[in-house]
């Protein structure tokens, strides 16, 4: 049985966290609510954001694909 270093869809996760990172920094520097914000507070809104959708789209993918 052949080992694998990386996941085959490795790549995709990786993309798909990329583009879940850049609609959450056009959310924060668009929307009105984080306008006020600082430029560090911006930056972990950002980062939380990107985060918790990743987890949430990962975590719906897994589970739509279990079944």
């Amino acid at each position: 049985m052949k080992e694998q270093l990386f996941s085959e869809y490795a790549l995709h996760w990786a993309g798909g966290f990329m583009l879940i990172y850049v609609l959450a920094q056009l959310l924060v520097s668009k929307h009105s609510r984080f306008q006020f914000f600082s430029p560090i507070q911006k930056s972990v809104t950002v980062k939380v954001i990107a985060l918790t959708g990743f987890v949430v789209a990962y975590l719906v993918v897994k589970l739509l694909v279990s079944e």
